[in-house]
């Protein structure tokens, strides 16, 4: 790996006979195709030699599999990139604030600082806004401070500067994060949560990886991501109404999680009655949506024929699905933390919070997983499956779990992975949520699940023979002391 700025930087190689013989051999006794070079880029470290190689490849002339391979390689040369920027910003910050401040002179530390000065420096250089650029170079000197690891990580080709992002921005939840006297805590912390997160995030996406990230931040430090969540709430909580083509507008809302899932039940039981689907001015689902929130606030129907009974009912069928250790709801200080389905992950003082303070107006259902962080199994011996199992795999897989979707399982259809007619059992081990995209992939694309089991994990094949891994989000963090120093991911 390269140890300096310098050294990054060094201009590319002349195009000459003696560069071609070192990095592709000889040329002129027998060229080298795309196939023979993207094999070679495949070997090389990352860094400035595999541009080079993958300069020299023609994606028009490679088979369907050396393009995902091509792909791929692109891939870990632009995370090299991205942390090549991170590693130059916090350089070059550095050297330019000692600059400007020896160039500016002491009367001036009484208006402005030498970051300020900098920053001034190179957002007119830069064509960029200030603010653009303190943000960068924040979140440079971060890379180059207590998250290093993950700056590492991209020059090391394995992670994206869309993981990056996506990680240090839930990092920075810690309490500890805002509190320079506490910076020696912040960067064990990070260090903790790192060396779990970084190997999860080489399969996974980066939202899937911040959604890892934000329950180990909770783990951590759970009184401290309550305290924050409770902050969150009295600065960020509200509603909104924002003007937008003519006639219409945009409402937004930001409420605690629970009330929010609460709410959004009611709109969909609801929306689905039969009123809503036959009556005038309601053909999408967001108009039934739409007219089925006013009919709750309102009482009225709008432009909907009148309807009876569904609002009443609507309310009293909402509810909210709650999963959390046994241990977190009888210990007041469990390590581990709840999680509200469909949504963040939230410390084990809220849920208990949330639980003792649901009323008879509301519906909170209470899950209780085992040891391994599983949901009991609920298979029956027949191809239907029943509502128990439906719910049971809605809650388990979180999201469609074909790799990267981030459908939600409820609104998916439940798939056999070997099929009924092949052999496969209708049970937690041979189900899981699909959404209708990928489930038609399953039966008609050449995909196949070649491995599923009960804790929702799957193994699948893609038509041209690749085979990718999926691991449902845990139902809840994992113990607190699964977050030191191994780097496997938690058993669920």
């Amino acid at each position: 790996m390269f140890e300096s700025l310098e050294e990054l930087s060094a201009p590319l190689p002349e195009r000459a006979p003696e560069w071609i013989d070192e990095y592709f051999g000889s040329l002129a006794d027998e060229p080298w195709t795309s196939s023979d070079v993207l094999i070679e880029a495949t070997d090389r470290p990352v860094g400035v030699g595999l541009l080079m190689s993958l300069a020299e490849v023609d994606p028009k002339t490679l088979c369907a599999d050396e393009t995902v391979t091509f792909a791929e390689q692109v891939e870990r040369f632009a995370a090299f990139a991205a942390g090549f920027v991170a590693q130059a910003r916090a350089q070059a910050m550095d050297r330019l604030v000692d600059g400007v401040g020896e160039s500016a002179g002491p009367s001036s530390a009484k208006f402005v600082t030498p970051e300020m000065l900098a920053s001034a420096e190179l957002a007119a250089a830069l064509r960029m806004a200030p603010r653009t650029i303190t943000a960068q170079f924040e979140h440079a000197d971060l890379l180059a401070g207590p998250m290093k690891p993950l700056r590492d990580a991209m020059l090391a080709g394995t992670i994206s500067a869309g993981h990056t992002s996506a990680i240090s921005r839930e990092l920075l939840r810690l309490p500890a994060a805002a509190d320079p006297t506490r910076s020696d805590q912040f960067t064990a912390q990070c260090e903790r949560i790192l060396s779990v997160v970084i190997p999860y995030a080489t399969r996974h996406t980066p939202g899937e990886s911040a959604r890892r990230t934000r329950s180990l931040v909770i783990v951590e430090d759970p009184q401290g991501a309550a305290e924050e969540q409770r902050d969150a709430a009295e600065r960020e909580h509200g509603v909104w109404l924002t003007p937008s083509e003519a006639g219409s507008c945009e409402i937004t809302a930001a409420l605690p999680i629970v009330h929010g899932m609460a709410i959004m039940d009611a709109i969909n039981a609801l929306a689905a009655d039969e009123h809503f689907e036959t009556s005038d001015g309601c053909v999408t689902a967001g108009q039934r949506r739409i007219a089925a929130l006013t009919t709750l606030v309102l009482g009225d129907p709008g432009s909907v024929a009148r309807i009876e009974g569904p609002v009443a009912e609507a309310k009293i069928t909402a509810q909210v699905n709650v999963i959390v250790p046994l241990e977190s709801l009888l210990k007041s200080d469990a390590g581990g933390a709840g999680g509200v389905v469909g949504g963040a992950a939230v410390s084990a003082e809220v849920v208990r919070d949330l639980v003792g303070a649901a009323s008879t107006g509301s519906f909170i259902r209470r899950l209780v997983i085992d040891s391994t962080g599983c949901i009991v199994d609920a298979g029956r011996t027949r191809y239907a499956i029943s509502d128990t199992q439906r719910h049971v795999i809605t809650l388990r897989d979180g999201n469609c779990r074909f790799p990267g979707c981030s459908r939600a399982a409820a609104g998916c259809e439940i798939d056999h992975a070997t099929s009924w007619s092949d052999g496969g059992g209708t049970d937690l081990d041979n189900l899981g949520a699909l959404c209708k995209h990928h489930h038609q992939l399953k039966t008609h694309g050449g995909w196949s699940i070649t491995l599923s089991q009960r804790s929702g994990r799957c193994t699948w094949r893609s038509p041209l023979g690749r085979v990718y891994e999926h691991e449902p989000p845990p139902l809840v963090p994992p113990a607190r002391h699964s977050t030191v120093t191994s780097s496997e991911p938690p058993p669920f």
